[in-house]
């Protein structure tokens, strides 16, 4: 079975513990375009970032997995510039960019700050320092400075809480999800187990290994009623910010 996977230090410690099963052909790709590889790949499954199902309203997903977050821990994390006459203004996006990030950032601003931003993906060579960003993805760890950045992850359970649900995995074939559904029972106990090995084996510095072990209790890939309420919250709060223009039933499996 096809499953596509967006790389990163969170889903590969997933892929770690997906590959004893020996049921899956795993794929990365940027997150934005996973969604889009389900149209053309039916009975493959996807780790998608939850906003997609924005634009992809005919997906069933998993209720047993995922990628969440409540907490220290994210995938993304927020540095703002150190003028102090800056105002939040315009947010730069760099990295493995997606819908959750662009929409998400706006709402959490107007949610906790009563700020509107701006949204402007960077791909300049260099970030310019005097700019407020958003780093996506394991960048975070590699040449950023994340101990002193904000959890994107906490911010938005913050608004809801409840955790944020980054990434679900979905598919347009109910039965390919029923059988996943079967191959990730106790998905957290088996990472669990295995997870020193697994950040040994990553290009990551000793203090984002140790940072990442100490608030690993803040990342859950399980899916629990808990998480399904989540997703749905989210999907309520962008709905009420006027971004999302109807309500929509989630396919959950």
């Amino acid at each position: 079975m096809k499953l596509f996977l967006p790389k990163n230090i969170y889903t590969m410690i997933l892929a770690d513990a997906l590959k004893k099963q020996n049921s899956f052909e795993l794929i990365y790709k940027d997150s934005s375009l996973i969604a889009g590889e389900l149209a053309s790949n039916t009975s493959a499954l996807g780790l998608i970032p939850s906003m997609d199902l924005i634009n992809h309203r005919n997906l069933f997903v998993s209720g047993k997995a995922g990628v969440s977050f409540d907490g220290l821990l994210s995938n993304s994390y927020f540095y703002l510039s150190q003028n102090s006459g800056r105002e939040f203004g315009n947010i730069y996006l760099r990295g493995d960019v997606s819908l959750n990030e662009i929409i998400l950032t706006k709402v959490m601003f107007e949610e906790k700050y009563s700020a509107k931003v701006d949204i402007t993906l960077d791909t300049a060579k260099e970030p310019d320092l005097a700019n407020n960003f958003l780093i996506v993805g394991d960048d975070n760890f590699k040449s950023w400075d994340f101990a002193n950045g904000l959890s994107f992850s906490d911010l938005i359970a913050d608004i809801l809480d409840l955790p944020y649900v980054n990434f679900i995995f979905a598919s347009q074939d109910k039965e390919s999800i029923e059988y996943f559904n079967t191959l990730v029972e106790n998905i957290d106990e088996t990472i669990e187990d295995d997870i020193n090995e697994v950040l040994n084996s990553l290009k990551i510095a000793d203090p984002a290994k140790t940072f990442l072990l100490e608030n690993l209790g803040s990342v859950y890939y399980e899916i629990t009623q808990n998480e399904i309420d989540a997703l749905h919250e989210i999907f309520k709060v962008v709905y009420y910010r006027g971004i999302l223009e109807d309500m929509f039933d989630i396919k959950v499996i």
